[in-house]
């Protein structure tokens, strides 16, 4: 042990992540706050168990490459959800599962011109509902971890410049290092919390999830449908409705929410741009980070605190964020809100509580739960039942008016789905439409009139004659007998 060294295996630990003089550093600052090593937890001054903490650390920053740890995120996610009770669908609940699907297709065929195509129908345990849908997450949730990361690195070089902590002059070298070393590992230990948040969602969302859609937002690719029949019976329990009921709708609002992913193109494409757009311009507040190092006292290390518990490192909104937000809140309430209209379409006739499951659904929306933690957590994206409310209003009024064909156009051109606006007035939503319809039949009439009138030529003239010349008769352009058409007399 040499000079640096206590002894005592917190300050071990210190050591093996700081370096002994940040760690020196570190100590001290902690000394002056009162800390005492010896009320730490027994995990913290037991020597083995400190030693195997130390070396889990050690692994998970050295295996950490990325903006997300994602075996750290599917493994916690996976033992969570085993731990939870999940048992592997059985043989028979796996038949019955996949009926329950073909039927559902049945149903859907007779009230949606959207075609089924080809489909896998899988039953999954929990376990493998993490598996199945990891690879999607990834496309969602890494450009949003990459981009905080990015920004808080640029902040703090912006605060401190290019040689970083350890070059500024205003702090002690022990203090310098500690912070420089902070610095060096902010990228792994962001990504550490990022994995560790996501995979407790994950599990989170393993437990509650009947198939690949509730969160809107297609999991696996949408040639697949799946069911958990666990989730499914955990959900029935306590209703005074058939569990053969309970399956079977929630087996038609995955094969709507499949069809409509298959048989609009750009749908997907929409929701994950709309995701990239947010993460793009993630930026931290530099200028916070500015104030708080101008009231830190080095000698003071409550002011370090102080300073930090002031929003820091929060994220500044920009409108173009604002836009994208809101883009993917209207458009994942317009999913959900076609999906509840033809979902009702196609199990009212067989299914004597289709209502009562409907209002269930929107009950259970409504809460939150899961799927909304983790894309507010991520971007501040609430579930508004109220938008989905008025989508469902916006889809039955144009199928009344113009059958289901009018109700499937809307989805034909991302400009053509209602609007936010719209979501929030859906009974004005026809006239609207039918005004700004007239409109531009106008505007399509009048060009059309110009373009047939030789780009403004009146009928009957040639390009270069004068519209507007009255003292000329029809005839007055040929040369008359006996005269000169060169003489202007």
């Amino acid at each position: 042990m040499n000079e640096n060294e206590s002894g005592t295996p917190f300050e071990d630990f210190l050591r093996s992540v700081l370096g002994d003089e940040a760690a020196a550093e570190a100590a001290r600052a902690l000394q002056a706050q009162g800390f005492d090593p010896a009320n730490l937890p027994a995990e913290f001054s037991d020597p083995a168990r400190m030693r195997a903490a130390m070396g889990q650390f050690q692994f998970l920053m050295n295996t950490t490459a990325g903006p997300v740890n994602w075996r750290l995120v599917e493994d916690g996610a996976k033992q969570a959800a085993y731990a939870s009770g999940d048992p592997a669908p059985t043989a028979t609940e796996a038949e019955a599962a996949r009926q329950a699907m073909t039927v559902a297709d049945l149903w859907l065929d007779a009230v949606t011109d959207f075609s089924s195509g080809p489909v896998t129908r899988g039953v999954w345990s929990r376990v493998s509902w993490v598996e199945n849908t990891i690879p999607t997450w990834k496309r969602i949730c890494e450009p949003i971890a990459l981009n905080v990361s990015r920004a808080l690195s640029a902040a703090l070089s912006e605060q401190f410049g290019e040689g970083g902590l350890e070059d500024s002059p205003s702090l002690p070298d022990g203090m310098a290092a500690m912070l420089g070393k902070t610095q060096e590992m902010m990228p792994r230990l962001s990504a550490m919390m990022f994995s560790a948040q996501i995979s407790r969602v994950l599990a989170a969302l393993a437990g509650e999830s009947f198939g690949t859609y509730d969160t809107g937002i297609p999991l696996s690719d949408t040639s697949h449908a799946a069911l958990l029949p666990h989730n499914v019976a955990q959900f029935s329990e306590g209703l005074d409705i058939p569990f053969d009921e309970v399956r079977q709708f929630l087996a038609v609002r995955e094969a709507a929410h499949r069809r409509l992913f298959a048989s609009v193109p750009w749908l997907e494409g929409d929701l994950v741009r709309a995701v990239e757009r947010y993460a793009s311009q993630i930026a931290i507040d530099t200028e916070a980070i500015t104030e708080a190092a101008r009231s830190v006292d080095p000698s003071d290390p409550s002011s370090v605190e102080s300073a930090l518990s002031g929003g820091v490192f929060a994220l500044s909104t920009t409108p173009d964020q604002r836009r994208a937000l809101t883009r993917l809140e209207t458009m994942l309430a317009l999913i959900e809100g076609w999906v509840e209209v033809v979902t009702a379409r196609a199990t009212l006739p067989y299914l004597p509580h289709a209502d009562a499951l409907r209002e269930m659904m929107r009950r259970r929306r409504a809460s939150g739960g899961p799927a909304e933690e983790i894309l507010g957590t991520l971007m501040g994206l609430k579930m508004r039942p109220r938008q989905a409310r008025g989508a469902a209003s916006i889809f039955t009024l144009v199928e009344a008016d113009g059958g289901r064909d009018a109700r499937e156009a809307l989805w034909s051109h991302p400009d053509m789905v209602p609007s936010e606006t719209e979501l929030a007035t859906p009974d004005t939503f026809l006239t609207l439409r039918r005004a700004a319809a007239e409109e531009d039949a106008d505007i399509d009439a009048a060009l059309t009139s110009l373009l047939d009138g030789t780009l403004g030529w009146a009928e009957g003239l040639e390009p270069g004659a004068d519209s507007g010349d009255q003292s000329c008769a029809p005839g007055d352009g040929e040369a008359t007998e006996g005269s000169d058409p060169h003489n202007n007399e």
